[in-house]
């Protein structure tokens, strides 16, 4: 059963182009949040228990530190996450209208554990400033042996919810993230048959997830550098800075290593029918990322260049976009077929919500509409994508309307370079109307 079955409904070419930007800038709010979110409560709940078991001052101070640096206030939760992630649910559900495949309850899922992980993490937080309040005053001072015995009973009581709440809210932000990046991978693979259990167990979910948490791990590092040893790392004592700089480039060092590992692991147990020119292309593009980013770290942790840690944030960011826009580029080339039996849902919805209104009007056939409906996800005028570039092909063309009408109408295998392309079922106006539009921007292009 789709929860939003009642709400969404077929869209047109135009605003279906708008949900796929629209679905790659709210990936690139919300993925760059949840990553940095995941390291910090980590390393603050990792360093807490350390600090704790070893009474290891240094340690204390970076966990309260970390888990104050990316939850200042809770606006910032829900605006780079709850919203964010709730208006993926929205996107997606629209973008799959009319398939089998209905993601709704399992991203709503995880959105309440991602709700549910923000509120214990936040207990954390509070929890770690009462306890600093609570070492401020000595029991002793309290002559009053009733209230000596409550703050006491206060005092442990906060420390055990300290000591459970930063790992309850870990887990349930590691259980969300998984089920959100198991939804986003498996969206952008060629698979026909999906449901909840193949979204848990799937390799490319767990492939993925491994990556992404490394990279989680690796970018947290970088903010880490850049936020302590810019211009103003004057006002922290050197002994506590240097103990920053030796955990966190030892670290970040050692996940920049891992992550291409398991992005290329990832990459080539993805499905060959799921892959295309652009797609490979991007995907080294992002190795290269990777490996700058390795530079950097090593330069840090061999050199002590913590200047390098802005440049590595920065590079972070980039990579960040490509990563997306490689599953963006993934997703469209599954869905093409789809996005189609969604325009032809629209054109028959919107014809029986015009008669419904007692509405009648001349359709105009748009070349620009039909493009980007049916052409755009597979060509470009100026980039091979999974067919040839328009610029490339068009030039054979030139004055043979009637034969590139022909070839749209019925298309044959031509370039052995590209698989051939599947008839689009258009019908002769349409055919001519594309036809005169791809003809008409190449030139344009060319001026």
């Amino acid at each position: 059963m789709d929860i939003l079955q009642d709400i969404v409904f077929p869209q047109s070419p135009t605003h279906i182009l708008l949900l796929k930007y629209l679905f790659f800038l709210t990936l690139l709010l919300l993925l760059p949040y949840l990553s940095v979110l995941i390291g910090t409560t980590l390393f603050s709940v990792m360093h807490f228990h350390q600090g704790k078991k070893f009474e290891n001052r240094n340690s204390l101070i970076f966990a309260k530190e970390l888990i104050d640096l990316f939850t200042v206030n809770k606006s910032m939760a829900i605006a780079l996450g709850i919203v964010p992630f709730l208006s993926l649910i929205f996107i997606l559900a629209q973008l799959l209208y009319g398939t089998k495949t209905n993601f709704t309850p399992d991203l709503i899922f995880a959105l309440l554990l991602l709700v549910s992980s923000l509120f214990y993490i936040y207990i954390y937080k509070y929890s770690f400033s009462l306890k600093n309040a609570f070492n401020l005053v000595n029991v002793k001072d309290i002559s009053n042996q009733n209230s000596a015995e409550e703050f006491k009973a206060l005092r442990k009581s906060n420390s055990k919810l300290l000591s459970k709440s930063g790992i309850i809210g870990l887990i349930l932000l590691l259980i969300s993230v998984y089920i959100l990046i198991g939804v986003i991978k498996i969206v952008s693979l060629q698979i026909s048959e999906i449901d909840f259990l193949t979204i848990l167990i799937s390799t490319d979910t767990i492939l993925y997830f491994l990556f992404y948490l490394a990279f989680s791990i690796s970018i947290t590092c970088a903010a880490i550098i850049f936020k302590y040893f810019k211009s103003d790392a004057k006002k922290y004592k050197s002994d506590y800075l240097n103990f920053i700089k030796i955990f966190t480039l030892k670290t970040g060092l050692i996940f920049t290593f891992i992550q291409p590992f398991l992005f290329v692991i990832s990459f080539i147990t993805s499905p060959e029918n799921s892959l295309s020119f652009s797609i490979f292309i991007t995907g080294t593009l992002t190795l290269l990322l990777m490996l700058v980013i390795s530079i950097l770290f090593y330069l840090m942790h061999k050199d002590s260049k913590t200047h390098l840690g802005g440049s590595a944030v920065l590079v972070f960011l980039i990579l960040t976009a490509t990563l997306i826009y490689k599953d963006h580029l993934a997703f469209e080339t599954k869905n093409v077929k789809n996005l189609f039996e969604q325009e032809k849902a629209y054109k028959i919805f919107s014809v029986k919500v015009k008669e419904e209104a007692g509405i009648t009007e001349i359709v105009e056939i748009k070349g620009e509409d039909i493009y980007n409906a049916k052409c755009i996800a597979c060509h470009r005028f100026d980039t091979k994508l999974v067919g040839p570039a328009y610029n490339d092909v068009l030039p054979k063309y030139d004055g043979k309307r009637v034969e590139l009408i022909d070839f749209i109408l019925n298309p044959r295998k031509v370039n052995p370079e590209f698989t051939a392309m599947p008839n689009q079922g258009l019908k002769p106006k349409e055919a001519e109307a594309i036809a005169d539009y791809i003809v008409k921007m190449y030139k344009e292009n060319k001026k």
